[in-house]
């Protein structure tokens, strides 16, 4: 049912009242950001079979519903089809993201590839430079749309377990990356792909629906999670800010530290590396070339798993049974549980599976959820400041900071990054390119 009068839209507030909703936005665009992405129209379901579709910005609408948006952006307890780009678009976080829940209960990603009609992919060839290309296509190809994503979507929906953990992790993941997300990194005019840039920023896209957790972060061919460092790729980023810098924020050693955590193990306050060569040279103080040997063999046997010989340095020997204590366990039970957020990481989704293989996959989540957990607590300190997070990298963080808030947030950031015993290193530069170390 298209809705074609304004007296409709009250009655469907009404009707959806106490009643399970699934809602699917559908924006103005196929390909740009959520950010700078208008909504062209929503598709409701309610658990009584009934369906609507209503247009905000279409050719076909015969009544402008505009100012009603707002209303939908407010509702709660309801399940939404990507939360993280509900949430960009100005909805309330209040809500459930049916793309988790199929990650969560399928243990795959979601695919919406197949959701699309013919005549989606003609008007989206044809018209491909068109900012608002779905405002063209047609109404009823828009609802047959949504009905596939009703039929695949719905019953999951009325019968999967909404686990602490899913509700945990639906409460965290989407707002802390819809939030970094819609931030934007500000370019300057030597950005390669010109056709990603509006007003002089781009958007990152991450894609947490891995099978570790484990955000990729790519947007339309550009892989923000893997900028070159020799080509000039990072030249284009810069500030915002007329007077402000690019601080990047780099966890030392991290998953060494992440596995000692999880093992009990007390590292100390110095460099690891330089600790572990010790015991690898049998030497008191390294030189230059037995520092970076060293950090060659430590990530090789976390890595790649651990010699015989080195089993007799204590931190690797406990390393060693943890590896194989979880292997018990996952051979036992099927699956594993993830230390923060309890997220279950079958044993049947690994292919080739082996106990470093999956050591490596429990330890990329671990990283993300504690990562995560401190990705919350930064934006959260943010909140009434210019400053912005706008970029994480598995084991770094960038931000934009204004000169006039430097001093006193720098440091309080760096406090929120170390807290658990994990120091991070300080950049700030102009541009991402050229940037220059520092303490505080």
């Amino acid at each position: 049912m298209i809705l074609d009068h304004a007296y409709e839209i009250d009655a469907v507030f009404d009707y959806i009242q106490n009643r399970k909703t699934l809602l699917v936005p559908i924006l103005c665009s196929p390909t740009l950001h959520p950010t700078i992405n208008p909504l062209c129209a929503i598709y409701i379901y309610t658990e009584d079979g009934v369906e609507r579709l209503i247009s905000f910005r279409h050719t076909e609408q015969l009544t402008s519903f505009t100012e009603h948006i707002q209303r939908f952006l407010d509702l709660q307890n309801i399940f939404v089809h990507d939360k993280k780009a509900w949430l960009q678009i100005g909805g309330n976080a209040n809500v459930l993201d049916v793309k988790t829940l199929w990650w969560y209960t399928y243990n795959e990603a979601y695919d919406e590839t197949h959701y699309h009609t013919a005549s989606h992919q003609f008007y989206w060839r044809r018209h491909s430079a068109l900012p608002h290309v779905n405002c063209i296509v047609p109404l009823q190809q828009h609802l047959a749309m949504c009905q596939k994503i009703r039929h695949y979507a719905w019953p999951m929906c009325m019968n999967a377990e909404l686990s602490d953990s899913y509700l945990k992790f639906n409460e965290m993941y989407p707002v802390v990356f819809a939030e970094i997300e819609s931030a934007g990194l500000c370019v300057n005019d030597s950005f390669r792909m010109p056709d990603l840039v509006q007003d002089n920023f781009v958007y990152s896209h991450y894609n947490y629906y891995t099978s570790t957790g484990r955000p990729s972060n790519a947007n339309r061919g550009f892989n923000f999670a893997a900028m070159n460092k020799e080509d000039g790729t990072r030249d284009a980023f810069c500030s915002r800010f007329e007077r402000g810098a690019l601080v990047e924020m780099d966890f030392d050693a991290y998953h060494v530290r992440l596995i000692a955590r999880l093992i009990g193990y007390d590292l100390p306050a110095g460099s690891v590396h330089e600790y572990f060569g010790r015991f690898y040279f049998d030497t008191t103080e390294l030189t230059e070339e037995q520092y970076e040997q060293s950090k060659q063999i430590t990530f090789r046997l976390l890595y790649g798993g651990i010699d015989k010989e080195f089993l007799e340095i204590p931190f690797f020997q406990k390393v060693n049974d943890f590896v194989y204590k979880l292997w018990s366990q996952c051979k036992q039970k099927k699956y594993i549980e993830t230390p923060v957020l309890k997220r279950k990481i079958y044993k049947d989704s690994i292919t080739n599976i082996t106990a470093n293989k999956l050591f490596n996959y429990y330890l990329q989540a671990t990283e993300t959820e504690i990562s995560t957990v401190k990705l919350q607590s930064v934006l959260k300190y943010l909140q009434d400041k210019e400053s912005k997070l706008i970029l994480y990298t598995y084991d770094s963080v960038l931000l934009d900071v204004n000169y006039s808030e430097a001093k006193q947030c720098l440091p309080d950031i760096i406090n929120i990054m170390q807290q658990g015993n994990f120091p991070v290193k300080c950049k700030v530069g102009d541009i991402y390119s050229k940037m220059n170390s520092i303490t505080l």
